[in-house]
């Protein structure tokens, strides 16, 4: 029997499970006959073999009925069957992160789907799309079948404001808070409590989501407190909240000092170590502490009362110390105390001798003098032929009273250079002290440069002031640079002119202060100026306009204009040309009537360059410079 020929057919059974499993699919099948009267005759399944192929995945799959010859059956029949996609309505979707931190762009956490007990692959078994995953609240996941599978499941997760830390420090009147800028944050809302597990308050909303740092104030000192920080975000009209940072311990307590230096006392002991430290504000006083190394155990020295220094003078020359210290604040009698500072080292050895102004220059020797220093048993001398040169020792002064010394047989017209050091002997050893400033060995006089005749010191430097040099002169004229604000004295040399500069003064002039050459006609010890107001040792240049001393509100040296002092060097007079009371003295004190002043424009300073005024604090009413004044800054001791 051909079963093709015979009228055979395949019909599949089960054909509604035809689902895909991933496994291979085989469903039920039967060889049936059908005659004209519609009456079935079902082959005998043991008389034909059955294959399947292309029967895994999702799609058209095929089923073979092949007769068995020895079972009197031959011919084949195959059918075609369809494999379904299997369904995701029942998958489980879990997301990676259910509760994602807004960061201003689309978030995608990553999502594993599972159906039947089998992970599924993305990209081959799904697509994942995103939706509502920008902004802070609920966005949602789609995953939807492909390949083997079809339909879709869903899943959501959260996106919530980020969370950061907080770190706290404090000094004796207020805690100081800083935390980490939040990504897309309105603002932040900061809580404290004296208890870390309850009690908590919101203190400040901080609207702002840029500002990440806050001073509270309303604090007492030597009290505890527990700080913690919130983040949110403005989403239509609500503030949507992330979570609370960790909690910040914060103790208000005075703040930490740091030891700026540590040196050898002065010139004056070679057994002490100076320490300097910053002040630190609302501090009663400071500890100080001391160690013979850096990680050792440190013992107090000294309780201090506002002050910021000590001398430690139980030390032993040539021992390096180790120095800390700690501020203070007073609660009732209690002495509350800050953090330590960090270590600083300092080492007593014999202090930095300088060599003496008065130290003389000759042709072929120079005579060396220099400080005393206390405890010193002598001093080296080293000598070079160039500022920057390698210096040589010349000469060792035995004796720590020795202060002086002379180097005879140098070459004429050669520049020596020379630095001393002060050195003590401890068991044989010699501890020494800093480097003196140099001295240069040169030749001190005067030089004609540019037209000028300019004088210079020993060291060669120009010296500014010449006018202990060549005494009081008969005649001078004055040069005032309008543009620049500088005043420069000439002096004559004989029949070349004025050109010896004598000094300069630093002043201020105006946009009325007339440019040309005039001479002076008159003076006045005060004299009424606009407003009215008052100068101090006046000399008219021309018409109303004068040198004076910056001015004064009444004619007392007590009431001067210390705005218009600090302007000096810039223009702003209304046409007078304004100096220090020093400098308006000097004017008025050696330049006599009738003495030439040219005033004029120039971007050229003058040959002595612009001299600086110190800057006077708003109490400091009086010119330093005014020598009937000089009492006031004795008893400030300013100046």
């Amino acid at each position: 029997m051909d079963i093709k020929s015979d009228g055979y057919e395949i019909q599949i059974t089960d054909s509604a499970s035809i689902t895909y499993t991933g496994k291979e699919v085989k469903p039920a099948i039967k060889v049936v006959r059908t005659d004209e009267s519609k009456e079935e005759t079902v082959l005998d399944e043991n008389k034909y073999e059955t294959a399947y192929s292309d029967n895994v995945n999702a799609g058209t799959a095929k089923v073979t009925v092949k007769g068995k010859e020895n079972e009197g059956v031959t011919g084949e029949l195959t059918k075609e069957f369809t494999i379904s996609p299997a369904s995701l309505k029942d998958a489980a979707v879990t997301v990676a992160n259910k509760s994602a931190t807004y960061t201003g762009t689309a978030v995608k956490p990553a999502v594993t789907v599972e159906l039947g007990g089998k992970v599924l692959k993305e990209n081959t078994d799904y697509k994942v799309s995103y939706a509502n995953n920008k902004n802070v609240g609920t966005a949602e996941i789609t995953v939807t079948g492909i390949g083997n599978y079809t339909d879709t499941a869903k899943a959501t997760f959260s996106i919530v404001v980020g969370t950061s830390d907080i770190k706290t420090s404090s000094v004796y009147n207020k805690v100081s808070l800083s935390w980490g800028k939040v990504t897309g944050a309105s603002g932040y809302k900061i809580y404290r409590s004296t208890s870390k597990d309850s009690g908590y308050k919101a203190i400040k909303t901080v609207k702002s989501g840029a500002t990440v740092n806050y001073n509270d104030t309303k604090v007492t000192f030597n009290q505890t407190y527990y700080y913690k920080v919130r983040a949110y975000r403005i989403v239509g009209d609500k503030a949507v909240f992330g979570e609370y940072s960790p909690v910040s311990k914060q103790k208000v307590k005075v703040g930490t000092s740091s030891v700026k230096r540590t040196a050898s006392a002065s010139t004056t002991s070679y057994n002490a170590v100076t320490v300097k430290w910053s002040k630190v504000n609302g501090a009663n006083g400071y500890k100080v502490y001391r160690s013979t190394s850096v990680n050792g155990t440190y013992k107090a020295l000294k309780v201090i009362a506002n002050a910021t220094s000590y001398t430690d003078k139980t030390t032993t020359c040539g021992t390096t110390y180790y120095y800390k210290v700690r501020a203070y604040r007073l609660s009732g009698k209690t002495k509350c105390y800050g953090d330590l500072s960090k270590a600083k080292s300092g080492r007593a050895l014999p202090g930095t001798t300088t060599i003496k102004a008065s130290s003389e220059c000759f042709q072929t020797k120079v005579n060396l003098k220099w400080v005393k220093v206390y405890g010193a048993s002598g001093y080296e001398i080293y000598r070079s032929t160039s500022k920057s040169g390698k210096y040589t020792l010349v000469k060792n002064i035995k004796s720590g009273r020795t202060v002086k010394w002379t180097n005879s047989g140098l070459k004429k017209g050669q520049y020596y250079y020379y630095k001393i050091r002060a050195y003590r002997t401890v068991n044989g050893k010699k501890l020494y002290g800093g480097y003196s400033n140099r001295f240069r060995k040169g030749t001190a006089g005067w030089k004609y440069i540019n037209g000028l005749k300019l004088y210079y010191d020993a060291q060669g430097k120009l010296v500014k002031d010449v006018s202990k040099i060549i005494g009081k002169q008969s005649s001078y004229v004055i040069k005032v640079n309008k543009k620049m604000n500088v005043v420069t004295v000439y002096a004559k040399d004989g029949d070349n002119g004025y050109i010896i500069p004598v000094k300069s003064f630093v002043c201020s002039g105006g946009a009325a202060t007339p440019v040309g050459t005039f001479y002076t006609p008159a003076k006045y010890r005060w004299q009424t100026l606009m407003g009215p107001c008052y100068g101090q040792w006046c000399t008219r240049i021309h018409g109303g306009v004068l040198f004076h001393s910056v001015f004064y509100s009444t004619r007392s040296n007590s009431t001067l204009s210390v705005n218009a002092y600090n302007k000096l060097g810039t223009t702003c007079s209304h046409g007078c040309v304004r100096l220090r009371a020093g400098d308006a003295k000097w004017i008025y004190d050696n330049c006599r009537l009738r003495t030439k002043v040219i005033i004029y424009n120039s971007s050229s300073v003058g040959p002595f360059g612009k001299p600086k005024a110190a800057k006077l604090a708003s109490w400091h009413t009086w010119d330093p410079t005014d020598p009937t004044a000089r009492s006031k800054c004795k008893a400030r001791g300013c100046h």
